[in-house]
C-alpha cells in the first residue's frame, strides 16, 4: 500500500470526524439566540443569527414582523442615524421565536377586529 492509496482512505474519516465534531457543537444549543442591540456590528450578528433559530414558516413571519417594525420605526425617526438606533433599542434583548409569537397574537387580534368590523358593517346595511 502506498502513502497515496492510504490518504485516499484517511480522508473520509477526516471529513466524517469533521462533520461530527461540527454537528455535535450545535447540538449543545438549546437557547433561542439574544438579539444585541448594543452596537451596530452585534446587532447585525444576532439577528442573522437569530433568523437562523427558525425553521423556513416562522422566519416567513419573522420577516413580516420586522419589514412592519422597521416601517414604524422609521415614521418615528428623523435621520438615519436615529432610525438604526430605534431598531436596534426595540430588538434588544429579543429572541426570534419571542419576535414570532408576538406577530402571531397581533394577527389574531388584528384579525378578530377585521372580522368584527365586517359584521358589524353587515348589520349596518341590513338595517339591524
Amino acid at each position: 500500500m502506498n502513502s497515496g492509496s492510504k490518504d485516499y482512505y484517511m480522508r473520509p474519516w477526516f471529513l466524517l470526524t469533521a462533520c461530527l465534531l461540527v454537528s455535535g457543537c450545535s447540538l449543545g444549543r438549546d437557547e433561542p439566540t439574544v438579539i444585541d442591540g448594543t452596537s451596530a456590528e452585534a446587532f447585525d450578528r444576532t439577528l442573522s443569527a437569530a433568523k437562523a433559530d427558525l425553521g423556513p414558516r416562522d422566519r416567513l413571519k419573522f420577516e413580516a414582523a420586522l419589514s412592519e417594525f422597521k416601517a414604524r420605526t422609521f415614521a418615528k425617526a428623523d435621520s438615519r442615524q436615529e432610525y438604526n438606533g430605534l431598531l436596534r433599542k426595540g430588538l434588544d434583548g429579543l429572541t426570534a421565536p419571542r419576535v414570532v409569537a408576538q406577530f402571531n397574537k397581533d394577527v389574531d387580534r388584528v384579525g378578530g377586529k377585521a372580522a368584527d368590523a365586517v359584521f358589524e358593517a353587515k348589520r349596518v346595511l341590513n338595517g339591524k
